[in-house]
């Protein structure tokens, strides 16, 4: 919820106190004309997740709802990942196909978690680029190309159906074939 404390006809944080209580995970954001350090912290302590002061960037608000959106999507943190017969234990760093242990490099693991996290949708070199190596995409590099072979070597080879798939032109795709 966005909500500006200083409605007309209502007191927002009295608005903020009351979603508190029939909603106690609702993700709440104030905006506010008031900037002073203790209208900030009070409504913190009321139960804000952040305070945004007027004026600010539209594109500042938007960071902030992405930002809060990853922290509170009220849904536990998983810790395991399955697609078909491939599992994928987050804590410990196992990878198991039919039950079969894999050993990954850790730029591997991060590249299958990815893939995992996706599955079922095509997932391109740069969007891997970004999420797996965090920086841009450069079009001259095969690196992507390279883990994913790697990666098929170790997930697909002793199988006969294969999960990894080049989708040509677009990307790659984990998903269990028929």
């Amino acid at each position: 919820a966005i909500i500006d404390i200083m409605l007309p006809r209502l007191d927002g944080l009295s608005l903020i106190k009351e979603l508190r209580r029939h909603n106690p995970n609702i993700p709440v954001i104030i905006l506010s004309a008031k900037r002073s350090l203790d209208d900030v912290v009070t409504g913190l302590e009321i139960g804000s997740d952040d305070y945004l002061t007027k004026p600010f960037a539209f594109a500042e608000l938007i960071a902030r709802i992405q930002a809060l959106a990853r922290r509170s999507s009220g849904l536990p943190e998983t810790t395991h990942l399955t697609v078909a017969n491939l599992t994928m234990d987050l804590r410990t760093r196992e990878v198991k196909r039919s039950g079969r242990l894999i050993g990954l490099q850790p730029r591997e693991f991060a590249l299958l978690e990815y893939l995992m996290r996706n599955a079922g949708r095509v997932v391109s070199k740069t969007m891997i680029m970004e999420h797996v190596w965090d920086y841009n995409f450069d079009p001259q590099t095969n690196v992507v190309e390279t883990r994913i072979s790697r990666l098929r070597d170790k997930i697909d080879r002793d199988f006969e159906k294969k999960l990894i798939h080049t989708v040509r032109g677009a990307g790659y795709i984990l998903k269990e074939t028929p």
